[in-house]
């Protein structure tokens, strides 16, 4: 009997398959591993950045200035108090007071950042300095740094008139923008609503083509970061950005320091050979694991979108995700319809026609919601879609469109049935939050 082992938060979940399938691939990510000196060698990177001044330099022209730290939220799982301690080190060691200082969340649209999430991410350094979460539903708190193109790029006000930002996050795999990291900490991260709802248009092709991996050059979405991040700092201040690339550990395995553009493209590429995976051949049956994304559905959903390129049209995804956040402050509307009419509809409305309808009689859902449901119809209608969560099941979560089961088994059965039995090619993705398929057949993905 086929059986894969994936990781399940600190422990591990073993898969059995049926006897008569066939087990393609194991997609694992190549990154190498984290050298146990990385905190030392990230000290070294601070001093000597990929491109730009040291951070030194850069705190000594504006010693009594104000510094804005940019960090990443709980949907993300670097190590960030290690990291933290690192640069708030050298930022105290240049003289700069705590009073000085504030930590922003880079929360983009994601629900705000609790006292105790808040003290849990920062860890013990960062006690004592001001925090808050991106006020994305305020518009006077955001202010206009220019346009790209039809976009009013609008930020978080204390953020773009700090003297100095400094941005802290990983670069891995993201499905609109090909890669995260760099300016994309700002804009979405501390961008206004309607701001993040014009660049999200930018991340969905109408055609289904997959965006995640690709070059800045070939993506309209990291265009426009790029390009909006160079508006916040030719407005005002200054951006020093800490990027890394974490290992299967969540350690940082590479570290690039200074300017943004350069630093986030140099581990771009380095992300793209590490977490691309070759796939010649597409499945029957994707099985993605939402590791290390699987905090809430929202973050597990965007693992099938990385992958979902892995199995045929019309073969079965199923993700494997604990989400021990629920559904995380979204708010799905009520719906009568089963997994199987759901997609029905899809194909006679098209992805587009259903996500208009639905945000039209939900006002609620015009922000994040609004792109999650486009992206799961999008999805949808190629494939159907199963989800294992004994978490999100013993809540009784439901989600238009999605199957939800209690364990990995009698999802796999669903799987089956829905295949028709008989023999299925597997492939499974165990981090599927940080890996993305690299397809080497002749026909091209279809929507």
């Amino acid at each position: 009997m086929p059986e894969v082992s994936v990781p399940w938060g600190r422990d591990k979940l073993s898969i059995a398959l049926p006897e008569h399938w066939q087990l393609l691939q194991v997609a694992s990510p190549s990154l190498r591993a984290a050298p146990a000196d990385w905190a030392d060698r990230l000290a070294v990177a601070l001093t000597q950045p990929a491109a730009g001044l040291p951070l030194e330099k850069l705190l000594s022209a504006r010693r009594g200035g104000r510094i804005v730290l940019v960090v990443e939220d709980s949907s993300r799982h670097s190590p960030l108090p290690e990291i933290l301690a690192v640069v708030l080190r050298e930022i105290r060691h240049a003289g700069v007071a705590d009073e000085q200082m504030e930590l922003f969340f880079a929360t983009g649209m994601h629900p705000p950042m609790t006292g105790e999430e808040a003290a849990a991410k920062l860890g013990p350094g960062g006690a004592g300095i001001a925090w808050r979460s991106n006020p994305w539903h305020r518009p006077r708190a955001h202010v206009s740094v220019g346009r790209v193109g039809n976009i009013d790029i609008r930020i978080d006000r204390g953020v773009a008139e700090a003297d100095l930002r400094i941005i802290i996050s990983a670069v891995a795999p993201h499905l609109q923008a090909g890669f995260g990291g760099g300016y994309k900490m700002l804009v979405p991260g501390c961008a206004a609503l309607e701001t993040i709802r014009r660049l999200h248009r930018l991340g969905m092709r109408r055609d289904g083509a997959p965006l995640v991996g690709t070059d800045a050059s070939a993506n309209p979405m990291r265009s426009v970061i790029d390009a909006a991040g160079s508006l916040v700092d030719a407005r005002r201040g200054k951006t020093f950005a800490v990027q890394y690339l974490l290992d299967e550990a969540a350690l940082p395995a590479f570290v690039a320091t200074g300017e943004p553009l350069p630093a986030q493209q140099m581990l771009a590429k380095q992300c793209s050979v590490g977490c691309g995976v070759v796939t010649p051949v597409q499945a029957d049956l994707l099985i993605v694991n939402a590791h290390p994304l699987d905090l809430d559905l929202w973050q597990s959903f965007k693992c099938i979108a990385n992958t979902r390129w892995a199995v045929r049209p019309h073969g079965v995804i199923l993700c494997l995700t604990r989400c021990p956040s629920g559904l995380h402050g979204m708010k799905p509307p009520p719906w009568p319809f089963s997994p199987a009419w759901t997609r029905r509809l899809i194909s006679l409305l098209g992805p587009e026609g259903l996500s208009a309808l639905v945000t039209r009689l939900v006002p609620r859902l015009a922000g994040d919601a609004a792109f999650f449901i486009r992206l799961a119809t999008q999805t949808a209608r190629r494939n159907p879609i199963l989800f294992a969560s004994p978490s999100m099941h013993a809540l009784g979560i439901r989600f238009p469109g999605v199957e939800l089961f209690p364990d990995a088994d009698r999802a796999i059965a669903a799987a089956g049935r829905l295949l028709g039995g008989g023999p299925q090619r597997v492939i499974v993705f165990p981090s599927g939050g940080t890996s993305f398929p690299v397809l080497t057949s002749a026909a091209p993905p279809a929507p």
